[in-house]
């Protein structure tokens, strides 16, 4: 073909296919400055409706400012699309002092009512539902359980078989009790269901005879474990017939220096143990009763030692044995104190100690008085 029939074939062609571009854009950055629409600007933060306004940032390349979220240079955004989203909880006016103001204080009933809300004008916000208490139990995830669901205590169910003639099973019930605290129960609910059916405006004596031994039996059993008791310290003036059977020494009444003074001591809950004595006795009772005067500024006065009359003491130290046919619940001892030889004002205080000396208790100060030649 001649060059120009060539020349002419492509000019026909060219008018054919139209203008074309001088180059063809295929990558780059678009440089537009128009703002992206909301649903697809770069997801920079997260809102959580955690607590009014609070800002949640939800990946490393976020600012933490809810009023500048600007990006860091150099930062670059997380792949794939994202979406942002700001939900603010409704708010009530400030705080004027009054709880109720709070947002925070919503009634349970009225919850359902604000998530739904919430969900409706702002339905990008992930707003979750948290469960009611039960019912009956505000504020509370606990279960709730009725009375009769819950496992009867031993003492209950072992009282309830006693009264329904079901000793057996009385017994039975209060194993997983301490052996102690079996013994106790049973000692107990006889009497206790003796005190709940007599009429006492009208009791037989011998029926309230049956319930005082019953007491007795019950207290006999604690009587050694008890606190310790001094009941009276007192002088008296001549011998002592029995417990609380003396003649008191006249209140206010001095004393001659060097006098001996009598001293009457009354002592509960010390207890005896079960002892074969000397001359056949069942039982034993042991104290240490211990002695001390003061003068008015408070020293120690100079005692006869009861152990051994020729040795003066600071402290009267007496250990006390005493066998006996039936147990003692009333115990009582003298002492003789010699009186110091100058005239004043002094007091003595006894300390009862058991045998084992787990127990100790003081008496208050007992005043007396010694005179003039």
């Amino acid at each position: 073909m001649t060059a120009p029939r060539r020349s002419l074939l492509l000019l026909v062609i060219g008018l054919a296919l139209g203008p074309t571009p001088a180059c063809i854009l295929v990558g780059g950055t678009s440089t537009s400055s128009d703002p992206l629409p909301p649903a697809t600007k770069p997801n920079e933060f997260a809102i959580y409706p955690k607590r009014p306004g609070e800002v949640v940032p939800t990946n490393s390349g976020a600012v933490a400012s809810a009023s500048n979220p600007q990006r860091p240079q150099g930062d670059q955004p997380l792949p794939g699309p994202s979406v942002s989203a700001q939900v603010n909880l409704p708010t009530s006016p400030p705080r004027t002092g009054n709880r109720s103001d709070s947002p925070q204080n919503i009634e349970p009933s009225q919850l359902p009512a604000t998530i739904t809300a919430a969900r409706a004008e702002h339905p990008a916000a992930q707003i979750l539902d948290v469960p009611p208490p039960p019912a009956g139990v505000p504020g509370s995830f606990g279960v709730v359980m009725h009375p009769h669901d819950l496992p009867e205590p031993p003492i209950l169910a072992g009282f309830r078989a006693y009264l329904e003639n079901r000793p057996d099973d009385a017994i039975r019930s209060l194993q997983p009790l301490d052996r102690a605290n079996q013994e106790f129960a049973l000692a107990v609910m006889p009497l206790l269901q003796r005190g709940t059916q007599v009429n006492f405006a009208a009791a037989d004596p011998n029926e309230i005879a049956v319930m005082v031994d019953q007491f007795r039996s019950v207290a006999s059993q604690l009587e050694g474990k008890a606190a310790l008791r001094v009941d009276k310290v007192a002088f008296y003036r001549e011998k002592v017939s029995g417990f609380g059977q003396y003649e008191p020494w006249p209140e206010g009444e001095p004393y001659k220096p060097g006098d001996l003074a009598k001293l009457y001591v009354e002592i509960r809950n010390l207890g005896s143990e079960p002892a074969a004595g000397p001359r056949g006795q069942g039982f034993v009772t042991r104290a240490v009763i211990s002695l001390e005067v003061r003068d008015a500024s408070g020293k120690l006065v100079d005692q006869v030692d009861p152990t051994d009359y020729r040795r003066r003491v600071t402290v009267a130290r007496c250990e006390e044995t005493d066998f006996t046919h039936s147990p003692l619940h009333d115990y009582y001892r003298t002492y003789r104190i010699q009186l110091p030889a100058q005239p004043g004002v002094y007091k003595v205080t006894v300390e009862v100690r058991d045998s084992a000396g787990k127990r100790t208790v003081r008496s208050q100060p007992v005043q007396f008085m010694v005179s003039g030649p």
